[in-house]
């Protein structure tokens, strides 16, 4: 029988990991289903899957939080966006997305940065105008 070392943990905390690995099995989500695949062959039960799972997600969160990704500031993309001579709209299009998600993008509302890395290189590849 396993024994909790810690009964007085964080409850929201928890809930957010359980909640967290449930939308992400709910979802298939590829490298999730992978370990559970690992633990379910060592011969765990659901339940110490369960508790696995969420120690795995506590470790990703904890190494998002301490290594967050390098994402281009929204005022920047902005800027030099403007600078180009690049309509909201052109942008947008050559991107493949509506220009309020864009304009969001832009404003700090919405927050990607598979996105906005993507826009960045491809406003980096564009010619700077005519002086």
């Amino acid at each position: 029988m396993r024994h909790r070392l810690n009964r007085g943990g964080n409850r929201e905390a928890n809930n957010a990991l359980w909640r967290i690995a449930m939308v992400r099995l709910a979802h298939r989500h590829h490298s999730t289903e992978a370990y559970v695949h690992r633990r379910r062959e060592e011969g765990r039960t659901d339940r110490e899957i369960m508790r696995c799972l969420k120690r795995y997600i506590a470790r990703e969160v904890f190494h998002a939080l301490t290594n967050p990704e390098d994402v281009p500031r929204a005022v920047d993309l902005r800027l030099q966006r403007l600078t180009t001579g690049i309509s909201l709209a052109t942008a947008a299009g050559h991107l493949g997305i509506t220009v309020v998600r864009l304009s969001r993008l832009e404003r700090g509302i919405v927050h990607s940065a598979d996105l906005a890395n993507t826009y960045q290189d491809w406003l980096n590849t564009q010619p700077s105008p005519a002086a």
